[in-house]
């Protein structure tokens, strides 16, 4: 499954496994988006932390853009700041934002959810751990 950009609210960054132009949030269609825009539907959305030096289209002094817009490639989600060099638009894969985001001296933080640890049953085989009811 390919993990797409698809908004950002500093200090987040979403990512669909829909096509950006399927994926929906609540008033994407309303600009400026930073005043509007709600976080992006779905229970399949992937959520990472980052920080950096980075510039996001609400940063600009007269921007004024909807996450539809956005997404649809009028803006950059992130910006390498002062310089504006580097950009990433929507629809990056969460492996491009990764390297963006570490070639720019930011850093990427994901949470790592472990799996429930399994025991072995008489026979030898795996089975899921049992909670113990409370008493």
């Amino acid at each position: 499954m390919t993990l797409r950009l698809c908004y950002v609210e500093e200090p987040w960054a979403f990512f669909t496994p829909r096509p950006i132009a399927e994926q929906r949030g609540d008033d994407w269609d309303d600009a400026p988006y930073q005043h509007n825009a709600g976080r992006p539907y779905g229970d399949d959305i992937v959520r990472v932390a980052f920080e950096g030096s980075f510039e996001a289209p609400k940063d600009g002094p007269e921007d004024f853009y909807s996450v539809e817009q956005v997404n649809a490639g009028k803006v950059p989600w992130l910006c390498t700041w002062p310089t504006s060099e580097g950009f990433l638009n929507a629809g990056a894969t969460l492996e491009e934002f990764r390297a963006f985001v570490r070639e720019n001296d930011g850093e990427v933080y994901e949470v790592v959810r472990a799996q429930r640890l399994r025991e072995p049953t008489a026979s030898g085989v795996l089975s899921p751990t049992r909670r113990r009811k409370k008493r």
